[in-house]
């Protein structure tokens, strides 16, 4: 929570970040990508890809043209990332995409669910991550895996690997149960900050390290839980959903992430691969489904917004109307409010390059919104629709064990936020999949092909190795 970061460096609660990253560093303005939520939101930092382009979409999703109904065989198609099936991140992004495990070979990750490639030899803290992840969530205590990813972490710094992935999870997981600003929170910030600080004594910053503090996403406070599935179960259709994903003849399927965004799915059950057009939904062509679907979506309390396509472009409906992307080729991004300026992002047709909009957009309602959601459409498993909560709230409230009181995964502004910090020179706006190929700058190899991430411009200086 860049916000939170930047309040504790100017009290001085991050005396070793202020000193070791800060003074010839900086932090500057970044976002996430969509959906804004742990694990699929690793993805861009370590592939320098979108979730979209890596084509896992969520952190709970449906392969509409694998899945069939079936209560047991189809169980492999219906992915959640929070359950046994987590480790399954590791194959469900396209084979021939590289991490930086895969460029760097001298590299080590600490308490991560991504390790493909990886060695054991290369995995630690990965036994306290088994053992206390689960603990820490339900007793809402993190200290002790993030004092085990500290331990660690200083170990690695003196075996002098070239590249280390060190993941800190207590305070996104300790915000969910209070608030982002609660002192237990805070002092896993200096906790951190204390760990920074035995990792540089360990010799981990020698010489031209290059030291990259990221977030995975942004967070706020909860005040209401729109319980997108409870709601249309209430209207009279019937939902797949986690935990009760074995159910006969669904209507939709609604997959959770983050707690803040859904993909939704029609017909589940139905094999095919097309996606279903708000056109197509709007004429009442998809047997089951009311032709008013989007619109009573949009128009429940806590959301802030829906998506889906109408053939190429992508179509965004809020209570106030809707409006249009197109994408134009070569970086551009077309923006039309047909009814309403649903993106905040100025009341006329406009078309900008994508580095554009992230600098224009970066600041309001909904940052970079028109690339996030052009790139989540690329992916096959993103649902038939897209739900979005609004500020302040998520979409689950049913078996949202413990209660969530702060979250996210929405598009909204504290969502897409997040934090970039380094000990060299940046040049912001960024966004999270542009650390991937200013590390491998850094590290002296050749950026691949294809990437979403952007070095020139808003990458992090190069340095001498």
């Amino acid at each position: 929570m860049p916000a939170v970061f930047d309040e504790l460096v100017s009290s001085g609660d991050l005396p070793n970040i202020g000193r070791i990253v800060l003074e010839t560093g900086e932090s500057v303005p970044a976002t996430t990508s969509f959906p804004s939520t742990t694990g699929v939101a690793y993805l861009p930092f370590l592939t320098g890809c979108y979730p979209g382009s890596c084509n896992v979409p969520g952190i709970r999703w449906l392969d509409s043209e694998r899945y069939q109904g079936d209560w047991w065989k189809g169980r492999q198609h219906v992915r959640s990332y929070c359950s046994h099936q987590g480790p399954l991140l590791n194959s469900d992004l396209p084979e021939a995409m590289p991490s930086l495990f895969d460029i760097e070979q001298s590299s080590v990750v600490l308490c991560s669910p991504f390790t493909r490639n990886l060695t054991q030899q290369r995995i630690r803290t990965s036994l306290a991550r088994a053992a206390l992840g689960s603990t820490a969530h339900f007793a809402r205590t993190y200290k002790w895996l993030d004092r085990a990813v500290a331990r660690d972490l200083a170990t690695v710094a003196r075996e002098r690997f070239r590249f280390v992935f060190a993941v800190f999870p207590g305070v996104d997981g300790l915000a969910h149960s209070y608030d982002p600003k609660h002192p237990k929170v805070l002092n896993l910030y200096r906790e951190f900050d204390s760990a920074i600080g035995s990792y540089a004594r360990s010799g981990g910053v020698d010489g031209e390290h290059l030291l990259v503090i990221v977030s995975d996403h942004g967070m706020s406070r909860i005040d209401r839980h729109t319980d997108v599935s409870v709601e249309l179960e209430r209207r009279g259709l019937r939902v797949l959903r986690h935990p009760l994903i074995w159910r006969r003849n669904p209507q939709l399927a609604v997959m959770v992430s983050g707690n803040a965004s859904a993909q939704v799915y029609l017909q589940p059950g139905v094999s095919r691969t097309h996606r279903w057009s708000i056109p197509a939904i709007e004429d009442g062509v998809v047997k089951g489904i009311p032709s008013d679907l989007v619109e009573w979506l949009a128009n429940l309390e806590g959301i802030a917004l829906v998506a889906g396509v109408d053939d190429e472009d992508v179509v965004v409906v809020s209570r106030a109307g809707r409006a249009r992307l197109t994408d134009l080729g070569n970086g551009d991004i077309g923006y039309m409010p047909e009814t309403a300026d649903v993106l905040e992002l100025g009341g006329s047709t406009i078309a900008k390059h994508e580095r554009d909009w992230l600098a224009d957009s970066i600041s309001g309602r909904f940052p970079d919104s028109p690339m996030q959601l052009i790139q989540l459409f690329r992916s096959s498993r993103t649902g038939d629709l897209v739900v979005s909560a609004s500020e302040h709230a998520d979409l689950r409230e049913d078996w949202e064990l413990p209660e969530h009181r702060s979250g996210h995964g929405a598009l909204t502004h504290d969502h897409m936020r997040c934090l970039v910090a380094a000990n060299r020179e940046l040049a912001g706006p960024m966004r999270s999949v542009d650390v991937f190929p200013a590390i491998l700058n850094h590290l002296g190899h050749e950026i691949p092909a294809g990437i979403d991430g952007c070095y020139s411009g808003s990458s992090v200086v190069p340095q001498p190795i």
